[in-house]
């Protein structure tokens, strides 16, 4: 059966590219992020809400990951993991 799920959204840049960021959350502490810009969905990342673990990738990009996982916890508040 079909459920509301509230979803947010951010804007982000990274080497000059601009994203839109869309968190669909899991049924545990996690979130899916997708990355996408106005023509194509191109990736998604699940991140610990948590602990800001990067728990894995569909897509993952060949340049710019650990910059977009970066930008994604910022625009979202998310731990920093050092």
């Amino acid at each position: 059966m079909p459920r509301d799920v509230t979803v947010e959204q951010a804007d982000i840049v990274v080497d000059g590219h601009g994203f839109t960021i869309t968190r669909i959350p899991t049924a545990t502490s996690g979130s899916w992020f997708t990355v996408h810009d106005a023509c194509e969905i191109w990736a998604a990342v699940a991140i610990d809400d948590l602990s800001g673990e990067v728990l894995g990738w569909r897509n993952p990009p060949d340049k710019l990951q650990a910059e977009i996982e970066q930008a994604i916890k910022a625009a979202f508040g998310l731990p920093v993991q050092l």
